[in-house]
């Protein structure tokens, strides 16, 4: 018996779709690679709706095939769904490769995109090395670096970024098309050579003249000198957290009387030196999104940080090293203060005239890039609690990535938010979008980023929304701006109690479909009698509750 004919005989050419968070990270070029090594033939490519792949082998081969894709899927994958189609084998003997084929543009959107992420151990390791990326400000491979910050439109490939602007070298082609290499169809992929760079520049736009120009911004901070840093998501503003006449300054000149700053430690080992850091503070500063985390102050902090960093506060924001320009930039040893280049409030500046127009009065020189940073996106703070991380601002390191609420029906709602320190939402099924950080709405700039984001989002994700709901306050601008969509768009517009919201979001968060009392102490709300409101205690069931009592 010829075991070739049975073989060619259980032959399948099966059509792949996986969906979720799986474009930017690393996917395409994992089920490349274990195609070529199981000898699959077919192609991948993005689209609309996620990741698309045929595969053509035996039927023990494609299985292997799928379930090893599942296991081995890259760290910032999300896999929601896998739906496997069965069609006819190819028999063209030019199909006998796999391939990553070129996306498709068209379709409605059905999938997500990762967050920005830190650099991985790998690539921290190879900035450590000689060669092209030694100190390289902009590494990243398939498994971490920028994603949402540069993202013009989906589906996620060089072309639909600000990456766009650089034509990789050869090298860096080679590393593209390498299947077995990390970098394979890694889109931000770029070297000192043919990759975006940092120059240092004066407070009018002066280009300074050094042999080094990280050198000498990192001499300048640690002899006073104010420093507006442009990294993945904005600007933030940079001075040295142990010198009491530079953080004055910097109170002085960005009008920040007493509100604390954040600060960024060189290593774990200089946080430990002045804040109480147990194991879940560690996990939390470590994590791949490097939140600002929330930390007691210890009987040490006095004689390490300056004083004026966090005043009357026992709490102090750290946050280690998340782009590589910080490995490049804050030596080991440093504590700096790393603030958001912008007014008290407002969004965070991310364009580069915009940066100098408004903090040229607050910052010494100006150590920037020339990579578009195409959407911003503030730092996000994490809290402790008993081991387990309770975001207080959920922005980089974590959106766009939805949250799942099982709970929410099918119709895209879009979630107006509140003024104050405002983040907005929109549904796609059950898949919830919550927006970045935008700040306060009490300003034209965060006015014009609340609207730009919002258009974004629907652009971005290919979602309408069918109903829009916002807090019943009357002079909210959040609600205002809803209320005037609400009409030019025919949509129904759907007013909720303040309290009853921030219920209504964790009963939705945690899908509980039971008679729930809230107790809500978030400040401060308008009444359903036209009063302000605080302190509450409401029996919520479904989409009604009661106000069971209050304190003033």
């Amino acid at each position: 018996m010829d075991t070739r004919l049975d073989k060619k005989q259980t032959i399948e050419r099966w059509g792949i779709r996986f969906t979720g968070i799986v474009q930017g990270v690393g996917f395409r070029p994992l089920v490349s690679m274990w195609a070529h090594q199981l000898g699959i033939s077919g192609f991948v490519y993005n689209d609309s709706s996620g990741v698309y792949v045929e595969a053509q082998s035996d039927i023990d081969t494609l299985q292997l095939f799928v379930d090893t894709i599942q296991e081995e899927q890259p760290r910032l994958c999300r896999i929601t769904h896998v739906s496997i189609t069965k069609i006819d084998p190819s028999v063209n003997d030019d199909d006998k490769e796999f391939v990553i084929a070129q996306s498709p543009v068209d379709g409605t959107v059905n999938t997500f995109i990762s967050a920005d992420t830190s650099p991985c151990d790998d690539c921290l390791a190879e900035m450590k090395e000689s060669g092209r990326r030694y100190d390289y400000p902009f590494i990243n491979c398939t498994n971490c670096g920028p994603r949402y910050s540069i993202i013009k439109s989906m589906p996620y490939d060089r072309e639909r970024t600000t990456m766009s602007d650089f034509t990789m070298c050869e090298a860096c082609h080679e590393e593209y098309v390498d299947v077995n290499g990390r970098r394979y169809h890694a889109e931000p992929n770029a070297c000192e050579q043919c990759g975006p760079s940092y120059q240092l520049l004066d407070k009018d736009g002066n280009l300074c003249i050094v042999d080094d120009c990280f050198e000498t911004a990192r001499e300048m901070i640690l002899n006073g000198a104010i420093i507006a840093l442009k990294g993945i998501g904005g600007y933030h503003l940079v001075c040295d957290a142990t010198n009491d006449k530079a953080v004055q300054i910097l109170r002085e000149r960005k009008h920040r009387k007493d509100k604390p700053f954040a600060i960024m430690a060189g290593s774990i080992d200089i946080v430990e030196d002045f804040a109480v850091v147990s194991d879940g503070d560690l996990d939390a500063l470590s994590a791949m999104a490097r939140p600002i985390v929330l930390l007691e102050k210890n009987d040490n902090f006095h004689a390490s940080i300056s004083e004026l960093v966090a005043p009357n506060n026992h709490l102090i924001g750290v946050m280690l090293p998340y782009a590589p320009i910080h490995h490049v930039l804050v030596p080991q040893d440093a504590t700096w203060v790393m603030t958001s280049g912008n007014a008290s409030g407002d969004s965070v500046i991310y364009d580069d005239e915009k940066a100098f127009s408004e903090l040229q009065t607050i910052a010494d020189y100006f150590l920037t890039h020339n990579r578009q940073i195409y959407a911003p996106v503030d730092d996000s703070i994490v809290s402790v609690v008993e081991d387990t991380p309770i975001l207080i601002r959920r922005s980089r390191g974590y959106i766009p990535e939805p949250i799942h609420c099982e709970s929410i029906k099918d119709l895209p709602i879009l979630a107006m938010g509140s003024d104050l320190k405002n983040t907005f939402a929109i549904n796609k099924r059950q898949e919830v979008l919550l927006g970045p950080h935008i700040g306060d709405l009490a300003s034209e700039s965060t006015h014009n980023t609340f609207e730009w984001t919002i258009e974004r989002y629907e652009q971005l994700f290919d979602v309408k929304p069918k109903a829009i709901v916002m807090d019943k306050h009357p002079s909210f601008f959040s609600s205002n701006y809803g209320r005037q969509l609400s009409k030019t768009l025919n949509l129904p517009a759907i007013e909720v109690q303040h309290h009853h919201s921030h219920i209504a979001a964790v009963m939705a968060e945690y899908d509980l479909k039971y008679p729930v009392l809230g107790i809500c102490f978030d400040g401060t709300g308008y009444g359903d009698d036209d009063t302000i409101w605080g302190g509450e205690f409401m029996l919520c069931y479904g989409a009604e509750y009661m106000r069971v009592a209050h304190i003033h």
